[in-house]
């Protein structure tokens, strides 16, 4: 069985296949030819000063300290060394710290 489609398929379509016109959108000029130099035009952003942190970020020792300590906790609480009330005691303080330190580190910011 042969199988026939539409013959009448036609390369021109009554449009024409130019490119458009272009159109200019801005009145400014081109970048000038030549190396790129920084400008100063007093507008954001500026990138001139280095960058630097609010605050003292933690260090690798405190954060190992920290770390230490509660391993030792969750060890401490597996083993039986410590009880359930003294380890729900911890958690809490930990969690207050986590909780309050934002706002506390804000305030000694500001001050």
């Amino acid at each position: 069985m042969l199988l026939a489609g539409c013959n009448s398929f036609a390369l021109d379509d009554g449009i024409p296949n130019t490119a458009p016109t272009s159109t200019v959108v801005s009145n400014q000029s081109t970048a000038p030819s030549g190396p790129l130099v920084r400008r100063q035009t007093g507008s954001y952003p500026t990138f001139d000063g280095s960058l630097t942190a609010a605050n003292t970020q933690i260090g690798d020792e405190d954060a190992a300290g920290t770390e230490a300590q509660l391993t030792a906790l969750s060890q401490a609480r597996a083993n039986g060394s410590v009880s359930d009330a003294e380890y729900q005691r911890r958690v809490a303080e930990l969690r207050s710290l986590a909780a309050n330190h934002g706002q506390d580190a804000e305030t000694a910011i500001a001050n």
